[in-house]
């Protein structure tokens, strides 16, 4: 009984400082817009509302193959998804400004919606296909301008916590520009907040990070083959982890 009124209490204020937060690190944000066009200061402030979240929730991170991340080329990074507290770590761990790949309904979040809009970040609606192909095309170009992207290749969040199927879609963008995929797995995540609960508990939390994955020079014939790839190291990377606790 008292671990489930620690609980709740817990989680209230998790929630209460999150709202808090995020209106404020989002107003900053967005205001820095008029000085900072080039998105410098608001990447800061995602940072920032990143590692604030973290530190209040007790969430700890330990972090592995930051030396594979090159802050003088473009990478595409591509990460599994079992919490919603996934995009705080990612935005706190990364060294380097990158924008999202995300599902249209974060775009309309107050504040954190605002926020990804003026940045540029990708809205994907995956309930229309031929908007998700554009979506993908916009996220393209913007990788060919030198602008770093962050994928799920799941396209949507885990709510068993196992890896789930790659869409293809996103995988496309990396056809299409021939970059490299940074592969990353997140350990720990999914006990913070697990899918319908509103408990938000303490986790250990491990991200490591693997060597690139080469893309160019591939057709869209091979898809297949570079989705298989990347799963296989991705889930290479969540073995190293537990042949590392054992």
């Amino acid at each position: 009984m008292m671990s489930f009124i620690g609980n709740v209490i817990n989680s209230f204020f998790c929630w209460i400082f999150i709202a808090v937060d995020t209106v404020f690190w989002g107003t900053i944000s967005i205001s820095s817009i008029i000085y900072s066009p080039r998105g410098r200061v608001a990447h800061f402030c995602m940072r920032a509302w990143s590692a604030s979240i973290l530190w209040f929730c007790r969430i700890r991170i330990r972090t592995e193959g930051l030396e594979n991340i090159d802050p003088a080329r473009v990478q595409i990074f591509a990460s599994n998804h079992s919490s919603h507290f996934d995009i705080f770590i990612l935005s706190k761990v990364l060294p380097v400004k990158f924008g999202w790949v995300a599902k249209s309904a974060l775009f309309k979040i107050p504040f954190m919606g605002w926020h990804m809009k003026l940045n540029g970040y990708i809205s994907v609606d995956r309930s229309n296909r031929e908007k998700a192909i554009q979506s993908m095309d916009e996220a393209a170009e913007k990788v060919k301008r030198g602008n770093r992207i962050m994928i799920f290749p799941e396209g949507t969040r885990s709510r068993s916590g196992e890896l789930l199927a790659f869409k293809k879609g996103l995988f496309h963008l990396c056809v299409k520009t021939g970059v490299p995929i940074v592969p990353i797995y997140i350990k720990g995540s999914y006990g913070i907040l697990k899918p319908d609960t509103p408990f938000i508990r303490p986790a250990s939390v491990c991200v490591k990070i693997g060597p690139e994955m080469q893309t160019a020079g591939h057709s869209v014939e091979k898809l297949e083959k570079i989705m298989d790839e990347l799963r296989t190291r991705i889930v290479a990377l969540h073995d190293q982890i537990e042949s590392a606790k054992s």
